[in-house]
């Protein structure tokens, strides 16, 4: 699993592409490309997914809306936001940082 650090530091070194689908699962919930960076820089990852080299970063927009955001680390050299989404109660428990029995992945 990459460290939360490592993927700070893809942000803040600007080595980062948003896919396509990340932007459009985004602006459904109308969040915009900057709150997705501001949780990266904030947030925690809750889940890993290392067979997909991918991680799941929670965090809270700046207007305290909670964010999930979807990463791939593959590429040593630039990391891509696959997704972000706000998660719902029906999946999430524990802060939104749990997922119930029976979510989906």
């Amino acid at each position: 699993m990459i460290p939360i650090e490592k993927i700070r530091s893809f942000i803040e070194n600007e080595d980062y592409e948003f896919y396509v689908h990340a932007i459009t699962e985004a602006k459904k919930d109308g969040i915009e490309p900057e709150d997705i960076i501001y949780v990266l820089l904030t947030g925690k990852i809750t889940e890993s997914y290392p067979e997909r080299e991918r991680v799941l970063v929670y965090g809270e927009m700046i207007n305290r809306v909670p964010l999930h955001v979807v990463c791939n680390y593959s590429d040593p050299t630039l990391m891509y936001i696959v997704t972000a989404y706000i998660p719902s109660d029906d999946e999430w428990t524990c802060n939104y940082q749990k997922r119930k029995k029976g979510g989906k992945r």
